[in-house]
């Protein structure tokens, strides 16, 4: 029978880590076979190999297998960190509790759009993540979401835990344009925490390695610094329900992304699209009720104007409707 879906003392873990802790255990057990039958040892060589054979099967479960509920492992080195033996109390909790915040802080966005300026943070409890284990060889800690039940299809907690690791490793990327790419969707709330989250690291002199899923990032300690810089000197300035004129000439629903050029100024400007207006749009468009390329439109946009120290400043657009045709 194949093993069940992967575990780490009785909790799910990140599929690549259960990958590489059944894959090292692998080489060990055929060493272990290879010294039985070199010895004529036929009692330990069949045990050796009854296990062999299920680290193979576990192996193949784990090449089809796909997460649904949010895990990933958290891995720490610098001063702070004794090798694999502890981390410093303080530092580990002040750590684990910013990235929380980062996940609580996406999560509450993805669900009730726009976040304040002040006050607690909505759905809060719903993005809650636990530690359920400390990593192996080099220290660090599991964090998943606990559940009664096994999830038939990925939970949106999963799918924001990924979207804060790819936050992370973006803001901290050594690409400017893929930074920018990042922040142009950031609030002031949600730079807060990634600036408390990275000054944290920067601050122990830390080095951090995540894996979600099948895939890790690593950030070094020029990487955690650069990331620091970033936030530390970044201002974000948000406007809400811009109403502009103008010409649409480029719509993807699917990828949420869109064109538009600015009647009273000709500025053509680009940036995303709200999940609800790409369903709407993207709905009517595939069902032959309109196509709104192409035309003239009054839309509603939320604007975003980033600036940093010794850096142009940047205006992002997102485009939350078109409120009606200017022509029609």
């Amino acid at each position: 029978m194949l093993p069940q879906l992967p575990r780490w003392k009785g909790k799910q873990m990140p599929t690549k880590l259960r990958r590489e802790e059944v894959s090292a255990e692998r080489v060990t057990v055929s060493a272990l076979l290879a010294q039985a039958n070199e010895v004529g040892d036929l009692l330990g060589a069949r045990q050796f190999q009854r296990r062999l054979q299920r680290l193979d099967d576990e192996l193949r479960v784990l090449g089809q297998f796909e997460e649904k509920s949010a895990s990933a492992a958290l891995f720490f080195g610098g001063p702070k960190v004794a090798g694999s033996r502890g981390i410093e109390a303080d530092f580990a909790g002040d750590a684990l509790e910013r990235f929380q915040d980062l996940v609580s802080k996406t999560f509450a966005r993805r669900e009730l759009g726009a976040l304040g300026a002040r006050g607690p943070v909505g759905v809060r409890p719903e993005s809650k993540l636990m530690v359920t284990a400390v990593t192996r060889g080099s220290f660090g800690f599991v964090l998943e979401e606990v559940g009664d039940q096994v999830e038939a299809l990925r939970t949106q907690l999963s799918e924001v835990v990924g979207d804060v690791v790819d936050f992370v490793a973006q803001v901290a990327d050594p690409a400017e344009d893929v930074f920018l790419e990042a922040v142009a969707d950031i609030d002031a709330r949600l730079l807060t925490s990634a600036r408390g989250f990275f000054k944290s690291l920067s601050g122990a002199q830390a080095t951090l390695r995540i894996v979600e899923g099948d895939r890790e990032i690593s950030l070094g300690r020029d990487d955690v610094q650069r990331a620091n810089e970033r936030t530390e000197g970044l201002e974000v300035i948000e406007r809400e329900a811009v109403q502009l004129s103008g010409l649409l000439f480029g719509l993807l629903p699917a990828h949420r992304r869109f064109e538009f050029v600015i009647e009273d100024t000709g500025e053509n400007i680009s940036g995303r699209v709200t999940a609800d207006a790409s369903r709407e749009i993207g709905d009517q468009v595939l069902g032959g009720l309109f196509n709104p390329l192409g035309r003239r439109w009054l839309a509603e946009f939320d604007v975003r104007e980033v600036s940093r120290p010794g850096r142009p400043d940047r205006r992002f657009y997102t485009l939350v409707r078109l409120i009606r045709e200017l022509d029609a």
